[in-house]
């Protein structure tokens, strides 16, 4: 069955004619209508778009060009992307009937390397919650347990990742977005380095609004395996000539290593509790290297404080975040974080942002210098970081209230408070803006557990080749039941 080929073996077979593109693509279009009404993943379907390009694919084979790297494999798109002539909405209200005429940057490249695309996925208004709850499209639950959360904000892509809708879909990731519903759904995720792929078409910032978010937020593909996330990355990276911040990179040659892969792991984020299905992957994932030979130590970046981590990134997040709002809304929501607990950590520190203190900014981001600093000098001596991505695996869908008390998220049977129980262990690797993997290690009681290995900056396709070998030594994606 040609679900569990990789995107690179299954566009050269149908290079070959081993396969036809529109054969494909329908097991795909199956797949959706039998499982996308309960799992609710896409929330714009291009059936007849996609057959279009199935069609013109398959024309190619023997008659033209059809060596592209992509060709024909079909994708997703997170509906924070604009997509050009398909509807894109970002799940925000006032851009509910919003059709772009051009596509996001990496949009546009993926189409170029003979990508097609079969529909939008959902994420929560603006991607700006760990949960996929949209206003316009509604909830998107997790392919292992229709009661639970896939995760945010690419809550939807994980979940049609994972279902075979698409070999890969375009993701960001601003506090974990990519990471957490990938752990969440049992499928690779991947966060590339802070402005490696351009942010050019995506949404937030609203289109013809300034931009006001500068650092945190990154890029990224969700797949199945690591190396379609390294064929995704060679696709969609480097300067288009409108992101300015976005550098040219010629990727180091990464040289297969001679010696065993050294891995540094940790488990005490400050005290934050784990629950017993992370900590048994964790224990079981280091036994299972070890056994295969690989160097691992328990040991962190001396001098990484992970509390002032949090402080420095909901203070940066806060800020910037925040000069995207209302005034109005801004300060009501300043105003509601003043009055939650001490026991709300991130909530408390991100409400803090909001209001524009310059010097509380500037002190965030020499905070995030010095950590940055401690970190790549940490890893020049392990080829990963191991952490993992949350404190506990997909949790029962919880609601919320814009100006309420957040939820509580349960650890086993410990309340955390909602960001420090989604949140906490991705954040402080977007304000590093380091590139990470999340890579699925076990299923634990019928749910799956991911765990994030963090590499230095820039050196993503280092980063990629060490998590791809992990893969292999650990087993990779696993089917949810629903798919037998």
């Amino acid at each position: 069955m040609f679900m569990d080929d990789s995107a690179k073996t299954l566009a050269a077979r149908m290079v070959r004619g081993e396969l036809s593109a529109t054969e494909v693509l329908h097991s795909c279009l199956r797949r959706i209508d039998q499982h996308n009404p309960g799992i609710n993943a896409l929330v714009t379907l291009d059936q007849a778009g996609a057959l279009r390009a199935a069609q013109q694919a398959d024309a190619l084979v023997g008659n033209g060009d059809a060596s592209r790297p992509l060709h024909a494999v079909p994708i997703t798109i997170k509906d924070s992307f604009e997509t050009a002539g398909l509807l894109t909405t970002s799940s925000h209200p006032p851009l509910r009937h919003y059709v772009p005429s051009a596509d996001a940057t990496a949009v546009a490249r993926l189409r170029a390397a003979g990508a097609i695309i079969v529909g939008k996925t959902n994420l929560p208004e603006l991607a700006g919650d760990p949960q996929c709850r949209s206003p316009l499209f509604g909830v998107t639950n997790n392919p292992w347990d229709l009661t639970r959360t896939s995760g945010g904000s690419s809550g939807g892509s994980a979940a049609a990742v994972a279902m075979g809708f698409s070999w890969l879909d375009l993701g960001s990731d601003i506090g974990g977005s990519i990471r957490i519903p990938a752990a969440y759904c049992g499928v690779v995720g991947f966060k590339a380095t802070e402005n490696r792929i351009p942010r050019t078409g995506h949404i937030p910032h609203l289109p013809g609004a300034p931009r006001s978010v500068r650092h945190l937020l990154s890029f990224g593909l969700l797949g199945r395996n690591v190396g379609d996330l390294r064929l995704g990355l060679d696709t969609v990276a480097g300067p288009d000539g409108l992101d300015i911040e976005v550098p040219l990179i010629v990727p180091a040659s990464v040289k297969a290593l001679e010696r065993p892969l050294r891995v540094a792991y940790w488990d005490d984020f400050a005290g934050l509790p784990l629950c017993s299905r992370t900590r048994t992957a964790l224990a079981q994932t280091v036994a299972r290297l070890q056994e295969q030979g690989v160097e691992v130590q328990r040991c962190c970046p001396p001098g990484f404080d992970i509390e002032q981590a949090w402080y420095a990134y909901g203070i940066i997040a806060g800020a910037e975040i925040g000069l995207g709002m209302p005034a109005l809304e801004r300060y009501l929501l300043h105003g509601a974080g003043k009055l939650l607990p001490r026991s709300q950590v991130l909530a408390r520190h991100m409400s803090k942002g909001l209001v524009c203190n310059w010097p509380r900014y500037n002190e965030a981001l020499n905070m995030r210098e010095g950590l940055i600093t401690q970190l790549e000098q940490f890893l020049d001596s392990w080829d990963v970081w191991l952490c993992p991505v949350a404190p506990t695996t997909a949790y029962p869908h919880r609601p919320l209230s814009k100006y309420g008390k957040p939820p509580t998220i349960l650890v086993d049977e410990q309340p955390l408070a909602y960001f420090d129980g989604t949140i906490s262990l991705t954040s402080p690797f977007s304000l590093t803006g380091s590139p990470v993997v999340s890579l699925p290690v076990a299923v634990v009681e019928g749910l799956p557990v991911g765990l994030q290995l963090i590499g230095k900056r820039w050196c993503d396709e280092a980063l990629l080749a060490c998590c791809e070998r992990i893969e292999q030594l650990l087993g990779g994606y696993r089917r949810p039941p629903l798919l037998g």
